[in-house]
C-alpha cells in the first residue's frame, strides 16, 4: 500500500512530535518538516520572541499560514505546534488532507519532559495549569487522527506503532 502524502503529528508540548517526526521520516524517505521552525524563519524571530512581540493571535494566523501553505507538498511528515489543531482550519487540513496521528501524553509526563523550560509560552509550570491546557485540547487532538500512545514508549517506539497503522 502507497503511503499518505503528508503525514502530520499532533499532540501536547514534549509528546514528541519532532523527535518522532525527524525519525519516521527517515524511516519512511520523506522530508521532515517542523512548522514551528518554519514560522521562526518567516517571522525572523523566535517563538517566545514573536508572542511577546506581536502576541498569540498573530502567532497562530502565521501558525495557519504555514501549515496549510504545505497542503501541495508531497512525500513529508510534519510536525505540528501544540495548539494547531485548535484553529477550524488547521484542524480541517489535518483531516482531510494529511494522515494524521496523536502523540498522547498525560499531564505529568508534559510536565516531565518539558517543565521549567522556556520558550514554550503558553506552558504552566503548574501541574494543574498543564492538565487544564491539555483537556481543553484533547478532544480536537483525538478528533485529528489516529491516537498513538507515545507516554513510556521510546521514540522508535512510537515510529514503529505509527508505522504499523500506515
Amino acid at each position: 500500500m502507497a503511503l499518505p502524502d503528508r503525514i502530520a503529528l499532533v499532540g501536547f508540548m514534549g509528546s514528541g512530535k519532532s523527535t518522532v517526526g525527524r525519525l519516521l521520516a527517515t524511516a519512511v524517505g520523506y522530508r521532515f518538516v517542523d512548522v514551528d521552525t518554519l514560522i521562526e524563519q518567516e517571522a525572523g524571530e523566535s517563538i517566545p520572541e514573536l508572542f511577546r512581540s506581536a502576541g498569540e493571535e498573530v502567532f497562530r494566523a502565521l501558525e495557519t499560514r504555514m501549515l496549510l501553505g504545505l497542503g501541495e507538498r508531497r512525500c513529508v511528515v510534519i510536525a505540528t505546534g501544540g495548539g494547531a489543531p485548535m484553529r477550524a482550519a488547521n484542524h480541517d487540513f489535518l483531516r482531510t488532507k494529511c494522515r494524521t496521528f496523536y502523540l498522547k501524553i498525560g499531564a505529568a509526563e508534559a510536565l516531565r519532559r518539558v517543565g521549567g523550560t522556556s520558550g514554550r509560552p503558553l506552558l504552566s509550570d503548574t501541574p494543574e495549569g498543564i492538565a487544564r491546557l491539555l483537556a481543553a485540547r484533547h478532544d480536537r487532538y483525538a478528533e485529528a487522527g489516529d491516537t498513538i500512545a507515545a507516554e513510556g514508549r521510546t521514540p522508535m517506539q512510537v515510529v514503529a506503532a505509527i508505522r504499523a497503522l500506515l
